[in-house]
């Protein structure tokens, strides 16, 4: 068993809707840990495809946010995340073509928590001042406040 991988004030950006989805994403990851434990294939396979879906939505929604606040490094960070898309695809494939429930569950769940960590703390913390000013006065604010109260 890997071990797990907790939320601290390290993995905070300061923006509330982000750091909601990302401790979602940590809470998908200990879901993988107790689907493991119980050795519930079905249960394994629900969390491994609700966390990919989930963390695919939350970078595009992240994408989103950094281009209506003219973050300059957009691209790059676009790159990133279309690499790591492209690894979850392939775990998916993998799943569907019957490696091994258990063993991929654990290599999904030490190479997503590991690349989430290195995620935060590395490339998400570049955009955040982009963001922050755009969402203090301007039109993200106002559309967070229209979708999200």
């Amino acid at each position: 068993m890997t071990l797990a991988i907790c939320w601290t004030a390290d993995y905070e950006t300061g923006i509330d809707i982000i750091d909601a989805q990302h401790k979602r994403i940590f809470e998908y990851l200990k879901e993988i840990d107790q689907a493991i434990s119980r050795k519930s294939i079905a249960q394994i396979e629900y969390v491994i495809k609700s966390l990919i879906d989930y963390a695919i939505s939350h970078n595009t929604f992240e994408e989103s946010l950094m281009e209506k606040a003219g973050y300059p490094m957009l691209e790059a960070h676009h790159q990133v995340h279309e690499r790591f898309k492209e690894r979850a695809h392939s775990y998916l494939f993998r799943f569907a073509n019957g490696e091994d429930p258990i063993r991929l569950a654990r290599e999904i769940r030490g190479d997503m928590g590991l690349w989430l960590t290195n995620h935060i703390k590395r490339d998400d913390k570049h955009y955040v001042n982009y963001v922050k000013k755009n969402i203090e006065g301007g039109f993200v604010a106002r559309m967070l406040s229209a979708l999200f109260g």
